[in-house]
């Protein structure tokens, strides 16, 4: 996996992750990726990423973990 913080001209942060196909492979098998935004030099943050094959699969592994979620938001179709 790629973890970069690039700057935008007008000053703005972006926080880069780029995954490559292992990960994307891994995340599909059910093993999450857990990375602390203070590698990055930001305040120290965990970020969870999940992969699943929809959304439910995703909440029910979620609540597995960590219990049921306080409404958690997904996106709409597009």
């Amino acid at each position: 996996m790629i973890k970069a913080v690039l700057r935008e001209p007008q000053g703005t942060s972006v926080v880069v992750l780029g995954l490559s196909g292992e990960n994307m492979t891994r995340l599909m098998a059910d093993e999450p990726i857990v990375l602390n935004l203070a590698e990055l030099g930001l305040p120290p943050q965990r970020i969870l990423l999940m992969g699943g094959r929809t959304e439910e699969a995703i909440t029910a592994r979620l609540t597995q973990l960590y219990g049921p979620p306080p409404a958690a938001k997904k996106d709409k179709p597009r």
